[in-house]
């Protein structure tokens, strides 16, 4: 785009005219992350402003810059490069956002939910991969409002299909998503205790996510959790039409056969189609049902497919299971809430080993008020089960800690470390050949400490 076009679509004034025909290719927010010929948006955030690091963004390529109108240095910018400013930053780029939606043809995937949105958002990109050419899927966790944006960006125009993750933290945010992704399909993996720091319900959770179906085109198909009866009944206050997945309950997509494979996962078998998911678990299952489902209702079929062949994966630190020396870890620590957290312990000890069965739990953040008693739930349920050690990180995981005092749990076998970096150093020393290994926490916690500990000594021997 021409920064001329910059500035009528998001309603701007230029400064540094000499310039204003040219075009940037990306758009940035990060100064360090900057590419040659992007536009970098000068944010105001809660901790940094984006407008002290214009200077390093420029120094890094950046072809143009939006800032702010009340931003002191709006005319001393250096060089030629042109600079648009607006009332408020932000605001202009997710404008641009849905300005460069409009100009794509892809068909628009949605995926929201309280736990599973990003490995099925990986796997429907698998999936996608196998009956469809140029899919796109955003990267990482780019799912509020300022990831999305910076995903959108990057879609190629000739995309076929692009799957998008939506996230929220509060009940305003996804009726401003949908405006921006305009959706041409709704799937929603869940309903559960998250961000309940700022939603005070599982039913306010799903109010809001249910926003997304609410702010859809009435033609968008909304594929959801059959499994789930709070989503099913307040889907249903809001679509009749809807498309359901299960493991459980009847539904129009579920699973033919299921066997776990320990450590390596799962095979799957869904109409008939065979799929080796390296991922264990019966919630990483209903994560590729839901995929499976999104694709069929796109349209697809694997009817000429190798499906067994097909490379399932999801991203980093998602319920990966990965090896340094000589022990295996199962690493979960992207995100946690209290359901995510109690699947991953049952099926935890599901898996075969003939080693020492270690966990490490780190904090659940942004529970609100509650979190102190989902600790303790979660506390209560680790008793129940056979550990060698059990390890907590972090204030609020004292209470899983106390709950596991309390039901006689020897003091030998548990601990507790104020943060990840203390664990780290302590645990590496610990682990030995054959070790199993579930790593659990919010990102906030930085709990992938302990597995970078582990491969560190063992890079280093």
């Amino acid at each position: 785009m021409r920064f001329s076009k910059l500035a009528a679509v998001t309603g701007g004034t230029v400064y540094n005219t000499d310039n204003v025909e040219q075009s940037f290719t990306g758009v940035a927010i990060d100064s360090r992350a900057v590419k040659e010929k992007q536009l970098f948006v000068a944010i105001r955030g809660e901790v940094n402003d984006g407008h002290d690091f214009i200077d390093a963004a420029i120094a890094a390529g950046a072809s143009g810059i939006i800032a702010e109108y009340a931003w002191p240095g709006l005319e001393h910018v250096r060089g030629e490069v042109p600079v648009i400013a607006v009332p408020n930053s932000h605001e202009a780029m997710l404008t641009l956002a849905a300005a460069y939606r409009d100009s794509l043809t892809a068909r628009m995937v949605a995926i929201t939910g309280s736990n599973g949105k990003t490995t099925t958002k990986e796997l429907t990109y698998h999936l996608l991969n196998a009956v469809t050419a140029d899919v796109y899927r955003s990267p990482g966790n780019l799912n509020n409002l300022f990831g999305v944006p910076l995903a959108l960006f990057a879609v190629p125009q000739k995309t076929t299909v692009a799957v998008m993750e939506l996230g929220i933290s509060t009940e305003l945010e996804m009726p401003r998503l949908a405006r921006i992704v305009r959706p041409d399909l709704v799937a929603i993996t869940n309903v559960g205790p998250s961000h309940l720091q700022f939603l005070d319900s599982i039913e306010s959770v799903a109010r809001a996510k249910l926003e997304l179906v609410r702010a859809a085109d009435d033609e968008a198909p909304i594929v959801v959790n059959g499994d789930d009866p709070i989503l099913i009944d307040q889907t249903r206050a809001i679509r009749r039409d809807f498309i359901t997945f299960a493991l459980d309950h009847d539904a129009d997509f579920t699973v033919d056969v299921l066997d776990p494979q320990g450590v390596d996962g799962t095979t799957v078998t869904i109409d008939s189609h065979l799929f080796n998911l390296p991922l264990p678990g019966r919630h990483q299952v209903s994560n590729l049902l839901a995929a499976y489902a999104i694709v069929r209702t796109l349209g697809y079929n694997f009817d000429d497919v190798a499906t067994e062949s097909i490379p399932l994966a999801t991203a980093p630190m998602r319920g990966q299971v990965v090896k340094h020396g000589g022990v295996t870890f199962v690493a979960d620590c992207y995100n946690a809430n209290p359901e995510s957290v109690k699947a991953g312990l049952q099926i935890f000890f599901t898996l075969p080993t003939s080693g020492r069965r270690i966990v490490v739990l780190g904090d659940m953040l942004e529970l609100g008020h509650e979190a102190e008693r989902y600790h303790r739930e979660v506390g209560r349920l680790l008793a129940t089960c056979d550990f060698d050690l059990a390890v907590m990180v972090g204030p609020l995981s004292r209470q899983i800690d106390d709950e596991l005092s309390a039901a006689g749990k020897d003091k030998s076998s548990c601990r507790h470390f104020e943060d990840a970096a203390s664990c780290a150093a302590e645990l590496s020393r610990y682990f030995r050949d054959g070790d199993l290994v579930y790593v659990k926490a919010s990102r906030g916690v930085g709990l992938e400490a302990v597995i970078d500990a582990v491969a560190k000594s063992e890079g280093d021997a």
